[in-house]
């Protein structure tokens, strides 16, 4: 069978069940992925990772077409057993498992530090970028103009919504980058790649926006990570009140959470418990 182009293979197995994960991963990125975690599970099953489309697409995309492509590239290729997703993806992996459910028994639905997807979250990616990416290449003078503009695209208007913002954090990506990287020699493609990265993560996030949790995370267990204001500790107690089946909270970090044995065990544990649904 062809290889899924919506999809990332990083766990190939035959007639053992599907298990697909949504998320946004990166080469080089701190936070641990389920390519890490897959290596920790014991339990028999494929497991394919989201794939991103073309950087062009994805400013377009919404989140019900991000999901509609994934779901497309399953047709004919055996039951889902589980849908995982982490951080943002926990949006995507709700409304994943509730188009799914059309057509076969609703899969198991895991939650790794779900999280809404908040303008504070593409903020903050944006000047992340502007404070450790590109600290060694920027000025302080660059860097505090950069910084200032972010948070005023991010005080203008809002009625556009998460994608509104995007739009605006997106041309000053291009605005940071393309000096950051001449000054190290680095130019054309380079550049293009990098951008074209940047604001593919924004678009998700905000593309993750139209797709609710409440509803949709009702069967969900989630396995939550001790890091302050990440996953479900982003959430008030008012939002967290009846939006999940179960969670689970561990005494490991956001960053680890992927990459740490009791996160496989439990993950393993969901995965072969038959009473879980």
């Amino acid at each position: 069978m062809a290889t899924p182009a919506a999809w990332h293979v990083r766990r190939p197995a035959e007639g053992s069940g599907l298990v697909l994960a949504c998320d946004f991963s990166a080469a080089g990125r701190p936070v641990a992925t389920f390519t890490e975690l897959a290596e920790l599970l014991t339990t028999g099953c494929a497991l394919w990772v989201t794939a991103q489309p073309e950087p062009d697409e994805a400013v377009k995309m919404t989140g019900r077409e991000h999901v509609a492509r994934w779901a497309g590239d399953l047709r004919g290729r055996g039951p889902v057993r589980a849908v995982l997703g982490f951080c943002t993806g926990a949006l995507y992996a709700g409304a994943l498992a509730e188009e799914i459910a059309r057509s076969q028994r609703r899969p198991r639905l895991i939650l790794l530090d779900p999280e809404p997807a908040r303008a504070s979250m593409l903020t903050g990616f944006y000047e992340s970028l502007v404070t450790r990416r590109f600290a060694s290449v920027l000025s302080p003078a660059d860097a505090e103009a950069a910084l200032r503009e972010g948070r005023r695209a991010a005080a203008d208007d809002t009625t556009g919504g998460l994608t509104a913002l995007a739009d605006r954090l997106s041309a000053l990506v291009r605005e940071v980058v393309e000096p950051a990287f001449a000054r190290v020699g680095l130019h054309g493609a380079r550049v293009d790649e990098f951008v074209g990265l940047a604001t593919s993560y924004l678009y998700w996030i905000a593309a993750a926006d139209s797709c609710p949790a409440r509803g949709r995370w009702a069967t969900a267990t989630a396995l939550n990570g001790n890091t302050e204001g990440a996953g479900l500790r982003s959430f008030t107690a008012a939002e967290r009140s009846g939006l999940l089946r179960r969670a689970v909270y561990l005494d490991v970090s956001h960053t680890d959470l992927m990459r740490s044995p009791e996160t496989a065990r439990l993950v393993d544990d969901l995965l072969t418990d038959d009473k879980e649904s």
